[in-house]
């Protein structure tokens, strides 16, 4: 799952129009925690936004601060993170920083997917009850949460899901702890589902499974994703339109599949060189991404990729770019890019 990318797959279900109102944007926001060598910028001036029915993908490497947004952005942060910024929820503005909890409004009507199942379920608590749980906190009546619980359980491909209402989660196979989290998640009939790098740990097959009923779910229910992956071509399958990280900036906001043919940041196409390609002859060499990640301590003076990008000059050192539209619906965080467009293209 996830292993290769094709330059021109099968297109993707019709994309929301950006000239609709987001679902939720995101502004300027920043998360900061305290650390023994001084204060980790974990995410730095993120802005996007997601329409319904829309599906993002927030991509990037470990510690690119892909995960840390997706916490931040439903209340979730580190409970010693310092957070600015505001987020504009089904046309409310919620301003970030004095309230660790103003981001619950947007907690409480999203579902979350979580990348370790194991962890994120109670494990001394059968699974049933935790799902009946979810929505008699929201007013069902037992029996009818129990009901309800049962059908979306089996919804989601859990074979008698009934029986299975009484496992607890460590007699469950990864796969289908991973269903019943996606089960969670849907009781809550959110608008925005957030799904955090959730093939995490499971066998090739299981991947595939997983990300087929992500898919199909969320084409059923016209929800809005954000699924946060480090697999550019698991990201490429399943979305539309690609928010790629660095550093824990934005650096690349733009069609997933402008993304694919046309990236106007040095570190997005590095990502995408690094890839395998199944319409690139079987003994193409894979590009690496030279140098170290940029450290999180601190701030920059200019560029955050300077160090490892092949199309840096002085001008980069100065400060870092501010995020620019460069074509319709493509944003990016790079003075350079019509120099990358010019090389592509020659």
């Amino acid at each position: 799952m996830g292993s290769a990318i094709v330059a021109d797959a099968a297109p993707l279900p019709a994309t929301p129009e950006r000239s609709q109102a987001p679902l939720l944007a995101v502004e300027r926001l920043a998360v900061t925690i305290p650390g023994n060598a001084g204060p980790i910028h974990a995410v730095r001036d993120v802005s996007f936004s997601v329409r319904a029915s829309e599906r993002i993908a927030i991509l990037g490497e470990s510690g690119s601060g892909k995960t840390m947004t997706a916490l931040s952005l439903l209340g979730l942060q580190p409970p010693t993170a310092r957070v600015s910024g505001a987020l504009i929820y089904k046309g409310r503005r919620i301003e970030l920083g004095a309230d660790p909890h103003a981001a619950a409004p947007v907690l409480a009507d999203a579902g979350v997917i979580f990348q370790d199942s194991l962890s994120s379920l109670n494990p001394i608590v059968r699974v049933g009850n935790q799902l009946i749980e979810r929505l008699t906190l929201r007013g069902w009546d037992k029996r009818a949460a129990r009901a309800e619980a049962v059908r979306v359980l089996s919804h989601v491909g859990v074979a008698d899901a009934d029986a299975r209402m009484n496992a607890y989660p460590h007699e469950l196979s990864g796969g289908m702890r991973q269903r019943v989290m996606i089960t969670m998640a849907l009781l809550a009939q959110p608008a925005l589902l957030v799904a955090d790098e959730p093939t995490t740990a499971l066998d090739t097959t299981v991947q595939a499974q997983v990300i087929d009923l992500i898919r199909m779910l969320q084409a059923e229910n016209a929800m809005g994703l954000v699924l946060i992956t480090h697999d550019l071509a698991m990201a490429a399958e399943v979305c539309d339109r690609a928010v790629v990280m660095y550093a824990g900036y934005v650096v690349e906001d733009l069609p997933m599949v402008e993304l694919l043919r046309r990236p106007r940041h040095p570190y997005a196409a590095a990502l995408l060189d690094s890839m395998p390609r199944l319409d690139s002859p079987a003994d193409t060499p894979l590009e690496m991404i030279q140098g170290e990640p940029a450290s999180a301590l601190g701030h920059f003076a200019g560029c955050p990729f300077r160090p490892r990008c092949t199309y840096g000059e002085a001008a980069c050192d100065g400060e870092v770019p501010p995020l620019q539209a460069v074509a319709p619906a493509q944003f990016t965080r790079c003075t350079q890019h019509e120099r990358l467009m010019t090389r592509e293209a020659a």
